[in-house]
C-alpha cells in the first residue's frame, strides 16, 4: 500500500501525505489535485473511495437523512444541526421524515439504502439516522453496502453491526435529576414515560436504580402520559401516596403532564415538582427544571462520523456526549411532606 502511495505521488508530483489526502477526498486539497490523484489511482489499480470518486467526477455528494419527526422540539433540533454540518462540508443532504410513523422510517430508510447501492449519479453515499426506532437488522444491512452513523442509539444494541452511534450521556443526566430533587428534600418520586423506546427506557432505569441508592425505594411509582392524560386523577393519587416530584422522559411528556393537571383543577407545579429532559425551548417558557442535551452537537457529530468512513475508517465508533443538568423553578422551593 505504502509502495503504491508513492506510485501515485510519483505520477502526480506530490506529496505522499498530499497524494493521501486527495485519495480520501479531502476539503482542504484542491479539486484539480483530487482528480489528478484518483486517475493515478485508477491506472495503477489502487481502490478509491466514493468520496474521493464522487468528488474527482464532479458529481453531487449526498447523505441520506431518516428523522423520527422534523418538526418535533428535540428531532428538529437534532436535524437543524446535521444540515448545518453537512453544509459546511459540501454535502447535500435527502431527508426522508418519519413523523413518528414507525412504518414510514423503515421505508424511508428501505428506499435511501436502495438509492445508495443503485449507479445514480447522485447515489446516496451515507446514511444519518437521528432515530432510535428502526430495527437494527435493517442498519446493519444498510451499513453492509455505505457508511451509518445513528442518534440516540446505544452502541451496545448496535455493536459489531459495522454501525457508528452517538447519543448523549442520558444516565449521568438522569442522576443529576435525582441527586438534585434529593438535595431539595424529596423521597418519592414518580417516573412519567412516554414509550418504550430506548432513550426512555435508560432514564427509566437510571430513575429506579438512584431511587433505590437514595431511598432504599422499593415501592417506585411508574406511570404513563397517555393514563395520565386520560383520567388525571392518577396525578393527585399518586401524591396522595407521598409523590412530591414527578420526573418526566422528556420536556413534552412534562409539558402534558402539567395540562393535563390543570385540566383536572390541579397545580404542577405546585402540589409536586416536575423536571423535563432535552431542554427544549417549551422547558424555558413553562420555567421546567431539565436536562440539557447537545443537540447541536449530536447531528453534526453524525456527519463527521459518515464522512470518517467515506475517507477510510474500518472501526466501529459508540460515542456518548455530555448533558447538563439545568435547573428552573420547577422544582424550587418544593420540600418533602414531614
Amino acid at each position: 500500500m505504502t509502495a503504491t502511495l508513492a506510485e501515485v505521488a510519483l505520477r502526480t508530483g506530490m506529496s505522499r501525505s498530499l497524494a493521501s489526502l486527495a485519495l480520501r477526498g479531502d476539503d482542504g486539497v484542491s479539486a484539480e489535485r483530487r482528480a489528478q490523484a484518483v486517475r493515478a489511482a485508477d491506472a495503477l489499480g489502487l481502490p478509491v473511495g466514493a468520496l474521493a470518486r464522487r468528488r474527482a467526477d464532479g458529481a453531487p455528494l449526498v447523505l441520506g437523512v431518516v428523522v423520527t419527526e422534523g418538526a418535533g422540539a428535540f428531532h428538529g433540533a437534532v436535524l437543524r444541526s446535521t444540515v448545518a454540518s453537512a453544509a459546511a462540508l459540501g454535502l447535500e443532504l435527502r431527508v426522508v421524515d418519519g413523523n413518528r410513523d414507525e412504518a414510514r422510517l423503515r421505508s424511508g430508510l428501505a428506499e435511501l439504502h436502495a438509492s445508495a447501492v443503485s449507479t445514480a449519479r447522485d447515489a446516496v453515499l451515507g446514511l444519518v439516522v437521528l432515530s432510535s426506532r428502526l430495527p437494527s437488522e435493517a442498519l446493519a444491512a444498510a451499513a453492509r453496502d455505505v457508511p451509518v452513523a445513528v442518534v440516540g442509539s446505544s452502541g451496545d444494541r448496535l455493536a459489531g453491526l459495522g454501525v457508528d452511534t452517538v447519543r448523549s450521556d442520558e444516565e449521568s443526566g438522569m442522576h443529576e435529576v435525582m441527586m438534585h430533587l434529593a438535595a431539595l428534600g424529596h423521597v418519592r418520586t414518580c417516573f412519567v414515560a412516554e414509550s418504550r423506546h430506548p432513550s426512555t427506557t435508560r432514564r427509566a432505569h437510571e430513575h429506579a436504580v438512584t431511587a433505590r441508592r437514595l431511598w432504599s425505594a422499593t415501592d417506585l411509582h411508574v406511570d404513563d402520559i397517555s393514563g395520565l392524560a386520560a383520567d388525571p386523577t392518577r396525578i393527585a393519587r399518586h401524591v396522595g401516596e407521598g409523590v412530591t416530584a414527578f420526573v418526566a422522559a422528556n420536556d413534552s411528556t412534562a409539558a402534558r403532564l402539567v395540562a393535563s393537571a390543570r385540566e383536572a383543577g390541579l397545580r404542577l407545579p405546585g402540589i409536586a415538582a416536575v423536571t423535563g429532559f432535552d431542554d427544549t425551548t417549551p422547558a424555558a417558557l413553562m420555567d421546567l427544571t431539565t436536562v440539557e442535551q447537545p443537540r447541536d452537537r449530536l447531528g453534526a457529530r453524525a456527519v463527521e462520523l459518515v464522512v470518517e468512513r467515506l475517507r477510510g475508517r474500518r472501526t466501529e465508533r459508540h460515542e456518548v456526549l455530555p448533558t447538563r443538568l439545568v435547573t428552573r423553578g420547577s422544582t424550587t422551593g418544593v420540600s418533602a411532606p414531614a
